[in-house]
């Protein structure tokens, strides 16, 4: 929920509805950057413009402070996709592609998720255990009739449903999680409207419009 739904504009709930959020912000970004024991709330609170020790009055300790930072972040996900995705009647084809083209800005506009998930699962933490419980693993739950559907459909290839998430996953996210690195090899910058959007359209040729010629196969 955004700071503007939890309190009308001006009040005092407001403004600490947006201190709020922006510590969090600011959390996710150190622990994006430079995982778990590597960030420092000193530092986070620094990056609010808020006294370390109101950091510590509202989450306790880091520990918790991670753990509000990535709710905030899966509530934020769910909230951006849910504005961005079309409502209009389409087909399960069109529907698809709407959403790749959402969660794909989605990626491109926080690249913080993906990398903050990135240090956790190398280290297969128990703060991962955490949030696969209880926001990513429901979350592939969610999907997985979906995705079943489409192989059913013939829009997926008939593969694992592991495989599928996890490749189309990490089609939306990695040029934006290695933005700077894509900005060296290829002088691209990841954050420009024009490059999503042809990013976006790449993926969904490369899944659903590209065929091999018939020559080729063989």
């Amino acid at each position: 929920m955004t700071a503007e739904a939890i309190a009308p504009p001006g009040s005092r709930a407001r403004q600490k509805a947006e201190t709020k959020a922006r510590i969090l912000q600011c959390a996710l970004d150190a622990f994006a950057e430079r995982g778990f024991d590597g960030a420092s709330v000193r530092d986070i609170a620094a990056a609010a413009g808020v006294n370390h020790g109101l950091i510590k009055y509202h989450f306790s300790d880091k520990d918790r402070l991670w753990k509000a930072a990535v709710d905030f972040l899966f509530e934020r996900l769910h909230r951006e996709l849910d504005q961005d995705i079309s409502q209009a009647d389409l087909s399960p084809l069109e529907y698809l592609k709407d959403w790749i083209r959402g969660y794909v800005h989605y990626c491109a506009r926080h690249p913080e998720h993906a990398r903050i998930m990135v240090q956790e699962s190398i280290r297969d933490s128990d703060r991962l255990s955490w949030a696969v419980d209880k926001h990513i693993k429901p979350d592939h739950e969610r999907f997985k009739p979906l995705n079943e559907a489409y192989m059913r459909k013939g829009i997926y290839p008939k593969i694992t449903n592991y495989s599928m998430s996890y490749i189309l996953v990490a089609a939306s996210q990695t040029l934006f999680m290695l933005g700077p690195e894509v900005q060296r090899v290829y002088g691209v910058d990841v954050t420009k409207d024009d490059v999503i959007d042809a990013h976006a359209d790449a993926i969904i040729t490369l899944f659903f419009d590209h065929k091999a010629p018939p020559d080729e196969v063989t």
